[in-house]
């Protein structure tokens, strides 16, 4: 189906209005919180989205980017280095809304960024933001098996980090010192996952081609990469990661369930729900559904777990609804003085 028609710069305009938009929201909203330490991290996080896409997009060559963005920088669409930091920031809102261990958070928040990008990289490569090098009909659906893990890896190298050094005290030099190389330090672990990744999966096709085990090419073999016996073996890693996420995620939401419930933020359900909305109404406004219907499944599965964890602990113990935590903190010292004036002319 040629969907060239839709490829026009509304479109592109939409998807970047949501990006720079979102962005501005989290921004404005730890602003007027005064959280100085969760700006540097929401920026922080903003330079490693650009550091990770222009480090993959020169290195790998595997996939390329569209000349209908508006804003690029070194052939990466601004958006898209700021939508990392909206997606992370969003997905550790989520998990801290669960009284679980910091070190169990980074990983539903690699479960949320993955559930997002199961259904948004299969159609946005059919509308045109991004270009793989591989058919659409091979692997996820035209996108490489490696990307899906490497979502995982992003999120897990980042949040982790940032949660350490919430652990820590931030008043030490060697704290601001790691603050300051936070994107480079997440990347650096985000390339040493792809490359243990892409080790064991290339491992077993090495073995039974053991001539290329000698040789070393610093651009890939797309003849390696793409090999149909690879394939299986990334197809085998993905999934064992992804049920290991979700393993991970729900043994501790069953462990903590008593416990689970701090507060449910709208910020974050609501901009993650417009993502998944967005790519899930594309599926229809482009006629992707016609060819490939099986996606609206994908894309409507994958809506309903991100729904269930920002909803479910909230319907087993309803709570306070928030956007902004000062004015939820002044609702309940409104209240608080209300009952003690109540308890007062009751004596």
């Amino acid at each position: 189906m040629d969907l060239s028609f839709f490829q026009q710069p509304l479109l592109f305009f939409i998807f970047e209005f949501i990006g720079f938009f979102s962005f501005a929201l989290i921004l404005i909203r730890e602003f007027y919180q005064k959280n100085t330490f969760r700006i540097l991290e929401i920026i922080g996080c903003a330079i490693f989205g650009l550091i990770l896409e222009i480090g993959n997009t020169y290195l790998a060559h595997t996939y390329y980017y569209s000349d209908l963005f508006l804003i690029k920088i070194f052939n990466v669409p601004l958006a898209i280095g700021l939508g990392w930091a909206v997606i992370i920031y969003c997905a550790m809102l989520l998990s801290d809304q669960y009284d679980v261990p910091w070190q169990v958070r980074p990983f539903l928040d690699a479960l949320t960024a993955i559930l997002l990008d199961l259904s948004m990289d299969i159609v946005a490569i059919r509308i045109g933001f991004w270009h793989w090098a591989i058919p659409l009909n091979q692997e996820w659906y035209g996108v490489p098996f490696e990307n899906l893990a490497g979502w995982i890896f992003v999120v897990l190298s980042f949040s982790f980090l940032v949660r350490f050094l919430r652990t820590v005290n931030p008043k030490r030099i060697l704290t601001k010192i790691i603050i300051i190389l936070m994107p480079l330090i997440a990347y650096g672990g985000l390339l040493l996952s792809l490359i243990f990744f892409s080790l064991i999966v290339i491992f077993p096709y090495q073995v039974n081609n053991w001539t290329t085990l000698l040789s070393f090419n610093y651009q890939p073999d797309f003849k390696i990469l793409f090999n149909s016996e690879v394939q299986l073996w990334k197809i085998i890693i993905f999934v064992f990661l992804l049920v290991e996420l979700l393993n991970i995620v729900f043994f501790s939401i069953i462990k903590y369930r008593k416990s689970c419930f701090k507060k449910f933020d709208i910020v974050s359900f609501s901009i993650l729900s417009g993502l998944h909305l967005f790519f899930f109404a594309s599926i229809f406004i482009t006629g992707i559904f016609e060819q490939y219907p099986f996606f609206i499944l994908i894309s409507g599965l994958v809506f309903l777990i991100h729904c269930f964890l920002h909803l479910l602990p909230y319907l087993s113990k309803p709570n306070i609804i928030y956007a902004f935590q000062k004015t939820q903190d002044s609702l309940k010292e409104n209240q608080k003085m209300i009952s003690q004036a109540i308890a007062k002319s009751l004596k």
